[in-house]
């Protein structure tokens, strides 16, 4: 037990100790023991504390007690976690080398993106209870003086650094996708094709990630009217300007044109890409091999699909080009039924006159339309063009490139492209781009490369999260989620910080990622 004893001193002072009762062991007595804590104030009758080790020197600079808290408290489970991932791929060398007085400032920004997500503006709020790498106001005036220093020069040198930090022996995929925008003041927003489906003008970003690492590499804005098959060759000369060396592109049919083939040719490009049956070649491939292909000596497997396949070495203005003919059997009964659900639909729009702008191919190409005033609008199915398609593109498809000779090795380093998709579905899910809110240029420029920053660091957070099956019992949010319960305490006039007990969880999460 304690108890308070006051002791007069001859000068005036009252002095005020805590005195403490404990039971000695070894004498088997009661013993009491004081500490001073403090003296009377005569006028108010309460106890006045001592004062605690640099007091004095607060006191000399003017702060007080009520400004300057014996202790502050801030979470830091996420930071250290996102710390963790920054260094593991080595993201802070990079960008301080391009960013030196504002990588902590980007980083912070990425952070929250990461943590919470949401417009910039509310960085601050983050950062007043969070331990964080930059520590100085990052108010909405300092987040957009900060979005227009990320000038395209910069970016350029930044993604030049960072291919040649993260190049590896491994194929890198090259997609595009369409983010939306509700502000028609930004050169790069127009109307396009709209991949989400969103009626809005949009811009468009092309990307480049391994397939092995599923690591970003590179991304491009580009503007939201021009298709996929425009920006390859204009594409191919930034990389060239940021020195990005020998890379293996592998693309969907939509990058296929006969001058992005010349084109890959004449930087001297690996690639390989998907071919759409509107190529001459590719409609004739499949008539040379729809008897031949489903021979025995051209079954394989590739992961768990059986299927048919060969491979023909073709002349391409000189140059080498293989082939990679396809045909699944189980494609060709979900291809089919696809197709016979998708001409009933165009049928039905046009008894009704609903016509869909998206289906005016499949108007053109198997129906026979007819309408009179007398008699109104006739539709016939065009039976001959409907088999054509079905004989020669239903289960059908074409992959071609300069460097991949095996069929079953083509089919597997094409099916790894997703990596770029899944990329772009964690930039709009996971880090707030569905939508485009700035109204300028630069400050969009520079908010989507801290959405890239922060892509960067969640690719490595899921990438350890995948290969310990984590994915299985939790998503990346969860674990952030957890981290955000851990606490950092600090005491003013100690060196010492103290961290707030971890869960279960949390000891787990620590172990995983080596914390």
């Amino acid at each position: 037990m304690s108890s308070l004893v006051y002791v007069h001193n001859p000068n005036g002072t009252t002095y005020v100790y805590e005195n403490i009762s404990y039971w000695d062991k070894e004498t088997k007595k009661s013993k009491q023991k004081r500490k001073p804590i403090g003296h009377l104030d005569p006028s108010s009758g309460k106890v006045v504390p001592n004062r605690k080790k640099g007091d004095a020197a607060r006191a000399r600079s003017g702060s007080t007690n009520n400004d300057d808290p014996r202790c502050t408290v801030l979470t830091c489970g996420v930071t250290k976690l996102l710390d963790k991932a920054v260094n593991d791929i080595g993201l802070q060398k990079v960008l301080a080398s391009v960013f030196p007085s504002d990588w902590s400032r980007i980083f912070t920004c990425a952070y929250y993106l990461v943590s919470e997500g949401g417009a910039l503006c509310h960085v601050e709020k983050l950062k007043n209870s969070n331990v964080v790498p930059f520590i100085e106001s990052l108010a909405s005036q300092r987040i957009s003086e900060l979005l227009g220093r990320i000038t395209p020069t910069l970016q350029q040198e930044f993604f030049g650094k960072w291919i040649a930090s993260n190049k590896q022996d491994e194929y890198y995929a090259l997609d595009i996708t369409s983010v939306s925008s509700y502000s028609d003041l930004i050169e790069f927003v127009r109307w396009g094709y709209n991949r989400d489906g969103d009626d809005l003008p949009q811009i468009n970003l092309l990307m480049i990630t391994g397939e092995k690492s599923h690591m970003p590499l590179y991304y491009r804005i580009i503007p939201g009217s021009i298709k996929d098959v425009r920006t390859l060759r204009e594409s191919l000369k930034n990389m060239a300007y940021i020195e990005a060396g020998q890379l293996h592109y592998v693309m969907d049919k939509g990058f296929y044109s006969e001058q992005n083939i010349d084109a890959m040719y004449a930087d001297h490009k690996r690639f390989m890409m998907g071919i759409p049956f509107t190529a001459g070649f590719a409609a004739d491939l499949v008539e040379r091999y729809r008897d031949a292909i489903r021979s025995h000596q051209n079954y394989c497997m590739v992961g768990s699909d059986d299927l048919y396949a060969v491979t023909e070495l073709m002349d391409w203005d000189g140059h080498r080009f293989y082939a990679h003919v396809y045909y699944d059997s189980y494609k060709a009964a979900a291809d089919e039924k696809e197709f016979d659900h998708t001409l009933h639909c165009c049928y039905e729009e046009l008894i009704n006159g609903n016509r869909v702008k998206e289906h005016k191919k499949y108007y053109d190409q198997f129906f026979f339309i007819k309408e009179t005033p007398v008699r109104g609008i006739k539709v016939q199915f065009n039976e001959e063009a409907i088999a054509e398609y079905k004989r020669n593109h239903v289960g059908w498809f074409i992959l071609a490139g300069n460097d991949i000779k095996d069929k079953v090795k083509a089919l597997e380093v094409y099916r790894a492209k997703d990596a770029v998709e899944k990329c772009f579905d964690d930039l709009k899910n996971d880090l707030d781009m569905k939508r485009i809110r700035m109204h300028t240029k630069e400050t969009m420029e520079g908010r989507i490369f801290i959405q890239f920053i922060a892509l960067l660091i969640t690719t490595r957070l899921k990438e350890v999260m995948n290969e310990a099956g984590w994915f299985k019992n939790y998503d990346l949010q969860e674990i952030i989620d957890e981290m955000k319960s851990m606490r950092e305490v600090k005491v003013v006039g100690s060196r010492k910080k103290y961290a707030t007990e971890p869960t279960a969880l949390q000891r787990s999460i620590i172990k995983l990622y080596g914390l």
